[in-house]
């Protein structure tokens, strides 16, 4: 029905322009004829789409588009012309592309010239244009340099890290440019990006902060990352402080950032300094506060058991943000010696913070902690009551139905106990309970199988990478993440699961939802593309 449409509206266009010979629309010829006959440039444009829309263009094109896009001088139709041939992408066009740049230009119709080439030539992939490419990270046209620098990216091209670097820390450039030259620099992966990197890590202008994509870069170097934060993480790089200073950061801001980074490659290095950082004082409660949270993400995610008790001693913390932090941690760690610190957490703060107390139990126990789940829920009317005497929250109007309310949340993590009682390690067990698990049951079902390293359960997991409870989504992709260590496994996952992971992230960008899940989601993509 398509192709009837197209064919269709050739026979118009023909009719509008004169005639058209009647040759083959499968043949070159055919396109040739109507490029001929069509006489103005919007024409000429449109023929070209129609071409490329029909589904006949094959290798037996290029010629005839290499000589039209040398000979043609219409800047529109030359960029339609390059859009043709990167359809094609064939190494033959290299040439012809190449020299129908003009880094130079300064004219808006020859700039969408050389946006549309460098596009074809990014779809063909030939590192030999990389020199044609390189100037245009100067163009006068920033969409011209957007598709430079997302081609060179893509294309690994060394030779242009110097002049990315040199745009990822321009201050005089727009700051999209910078954050779109931090995202090229991580997928060539050079070493050499990593001091610009450190500094861009937590610089912010203009209120706009790089932190996303120089910390996502950085994880994508991987090693030399490794290196250069680990010293950063002791506070034993002098220069980058000194640095900071003069910039007006603030010098906590490093230790925090680096154990994020360093957690993301699971830098076993780096435990002895983030162990300490769970005791880091601050004038700033904030401050400090952040700094441990970020060093216990790191050490869950690290699964370093030597965590479990200076976490245990944490998790008394009142303010609920704070203290699910090291709650996670610890669920992450699995250790049933964390058990006691999480029963007595579980009777103070707020509900907020007592509840998330109750979640660690049912992340971690099993049914011998049932009778706690019950000795909580006996308690709670007394102290919601005490929750509206002191804050008035909404539900205080009917106390014991609040309480009452809340009781039943608490007795209802019992399942997850219960769950864990059945199948006590069991990973063909927990498996069978994804497909329908409630997002506290996945979270630990994801769990136990990424602590017992069932890598054969690797590909039935991923399919609930898609889990709109964004806590149990983040969930999964550290177990996941986890599974994939085991020999053969990141390959086994990324055959079974990368283009639905693909589409996924597609599907949801943009979604405010899901910004910050997906960063760590795109992390193991990376991993999974490079097993």
């Amino acid at each position: 029905m398509f192709r009837s449409f197209v064919a269709l509206s050739l026979a118009v266009s023909c009719l509008a322009l004169g005639g058209c010979k009647k040759e083959d629309p499968k043949t070159p010829e055919y396109w040739q004829s109507s490029l001929e006959g069509a006489k103005r440039p919007d024409d000429r444009v449109r023929v070209i789409e129609q071409m490329r829309t029909s589904g006949n263009v094959n290798e037996q094109f290029l010629p005839f588009l290499h000589a039209r896009l040398s000979s043609e001088r219409r800047p529109e139709v030359k960029a339609a012309v390059a859009r043709a041939l990167g359809d094609l992408h064939h190494p033959t066009s290299l040439e012809p592309l190449t020299a129908a740049l003009d880094p130079g230009a300064s004219d808006t119709s020859a700039q969408q010239v050389n946006k549309a080439v460098v596009g074809a030539l990014g779809r063909i992939g030939d590192e030999r244009a990389v020199p044609s490419l390189v100037p245009l990270l100067r163009s006068k046209d920033n969409y011209t340099r957007i598709e430079a620098i997302q081609v060179l990216g893509a294309m690994k091209a060394k030779p242009a890290v110097e002049p990315l670097i040199q745009l990822a820390t321009d201050e005089a450039t727009e700051p999209f440019l910078n954050k779109k030259a931090i995202e090229a620099l991580g997928q060539i992966g050079d070493p050499r990006a990593v001091p610009a990197l450190m500094r861009t890590l937590t610089k912010e202008r203009r209120g706009v902060s790089f932190y996303v994509e120089s910390s996502f870069a950085l994880f994508q170097l991987g090693a030399p990352a490794a290196d250069a934060l680990l010293p950063v993480l002791e506070g034993k790089d002098a220069e980058l402080l000194t640095w900071a200073k003069a910039q007006g950061v603030n010098p906590a801001s490093y230790p925090m950032k680096a154990a994020q980074v360093l957690g993301d490659l699971r830098e076993k290095r780096a435990v002895p300094s983030l162990l300490k950082q769970l005791s880091f004082t601050h004038s700033d409660p904030q401050i400090q506060a952040l700094v441990r949270m970020q060093a216990a993400d790191a050490l869950g995610r690290m699964r370093a058991p030597e965590a479990v008790k200076p976490l245990a001693g944490l998790v008394g913390e009142p303010d609920p943000t704070v203290r699910d932090a090291y709650v996670r941690a610890l669920t992450l760690l699995g250790s049933r010696d964390a058990l006691p610190a999480l029963e007595k957490a579980a009777g103070t703060g707020d509900w907020y913070a007592r509840e998330i107390a109750v979640k660690g139990i049912a992340l971690i126990g099993d049914a011998r902690e049932q009778p706690v789940l019950a000795k909580l829920a006996a308690a709670e009317p007394a102290r919601t009551a005490a929750d509206c005497k002191e804050t008035g929250e909404d539900g205080c109007s009917d106390p014991a139905a609040l309480s009452k309310k809340r009781a039943d949340q608490v007795q209802g993590y019992g399942a997850v106990l219960e769950a864990a009682q059945a199948c006590n390690g069991d990973a063909g067990c927990w498996s069978q309970r994804l497909p329908k698990a409630n997002a506290v049951l996945l979270q630990r079902a994801a769990l136990e199988l990424g602590r017992l390293g069932a890598a054969d359960q690797g590909p039935t997991l991923a399919t609930r990478l898609a889990e709109r409870d964004t806590e149990a989504r983040a969930t999964v992709i550290q177990a996941v993440d986890w599974l994939a260590d085991a020999p053969g496994a990141a390959k086994k996952l990324r055959e079974a699961s990368l283009p639905a992971l693909k589409k996924q992230l597609e599907d949801e960008k943009g979604n405010s939802n899901f910004v910050r899940v997906n960063e760590d989601l795109r992390r193991l993509m990376v991993k999974l593309e490079r097993a």
